[in-house]
């Protein structure tokens, strides 16, 4: 199993010289990969309800979270420039806010650029507010997620691209630079739904989920395996799953999993294994002082790496 951790691109300690610090220092411990995820603006007085809530009575967020917020592909190039091996990674870009040809254009260079690093997480997203804020509508948000990737895969792939669908038409175009990785960047879908995992298995390399146990783990991988042979797909996606992580001295009753003592976190580890996860991408504690985050990141690489 390979591992990757996020690094904040929004919030309080969110800045160049923190990020900085932070790639470098996941990169010298050994992790695989650094993560941002996608926003673009802060709706006020928002309805929607996030999608991963597992809260018994979830409810609308304040959105004054992502206020200040740095563009995930941006970001990324920034870090590529400041690191020399780990991965780059975006959980999730949400492919419906951008138009296709900008989107595939960017992340080629990103993966130029940077020797062949990124990998590219898509969602559909789910913040209504904000699709409205960028003159688009979330109801039509997954059949143009499906379109935009299409456009995408075929200008990285194709010498002269082009296509017509009802969402997005792109007359015949030639586009480089070609991302290095061949033919394109690792996708990977996020998501936990069954449409998830159809466009997964069309469209990406990988099926990405967010926050679920082990025995959930263990049930979406199932279902993936048997849609997989349904469709005919020759090569099994990866399955990745984002989760958030805390190293503590002592394990307590109710922890979930990820939450605990290194030794506890290594159980966790192999029993999300035994499910059929490939990679973790792990959310840090909270911190009140880049200091200490970085010590969580510490703490969080020494008891993944040693699982």
């Amino acid at each position: 199993m390979r591992f990757g951790i996020a690094v904040p691109n929004y919030g309080p300690l969110a800045s160049a010289e923190n990020m900085v610090r932070l790639a470098r220092r996941a990169e010298a411990l050994g992790l695989d990969s650094i993560w941002v995820a996608d926003h673009l603006v802060a709706p006020v007085g928002v309805q929607s309800i996030y999608p991963f809530d597992k809260s018994p009575d979830p409810k609308p967020g304040d959105m004054g979270v992502i206020e200040e917020f740095y563009e995930p592909l941006t970001t990324l190039a920034f870090l590529a420039g400041a690191t020399s091996r780990i991965r780059l990674g975006v959980s999730v870009y949400v492919m419906p806010y951008r138009n296709p040809v900008v989107t595939a254009k960017t992340v080629a260079t990103l993966d130029a650029l940077s020797g062949g690093r990124a990998i590219f997480g898509v969602g559909v997203g789910w913040l209504r507010e904000e699709f409205t804020a960028l003159g688009q509508d979330a109801r039509h948000r997954g059949r143009v997620t499906d379109e935009y990737l299409e456009v995408c895969r075929r200008l990285w792939r194709d010498e002269v691209a082009e296509f017509a669908g009802r969402h997005y038409t792109l007359p015949a175009v030639r586009s480089g630079p070609k991302p290095v990785q061949r033919p394109w960047p690792p996708i990977w879908i996020g998501g936990n739904s069954e449409a998830a995992e159809r466009r997964a298995i069309a469209l990406g390399d990988g099926l990405h989920l967010i926050d679920l146990s082990p025995g959930e783990a263990a049930a979406r991988h199932a279902a993936l395996r048997a849609a997989e042979a349904a469709a005919g797909r020759p090569q099994p996606l990866s399955v990745s799953l984002r989760k958030g992580i805390l190293v503590r001295r002592e394990d307590r009753a109710d922890d979930r999993p990820l939450y605990g003592t290194p030794a506890k976190i290594r159980r966790d580890v192999a029993e999300y294994a035994d499910a059929g996860v490939d990679y973790l991408v792990s959310n840090l504690r909270q911190a009140e002082s880049i200091d200490a985050l970085e010590r969580a990141l510490e703490e969080a690489a020494s008891a993944l790496l040693e699982a």
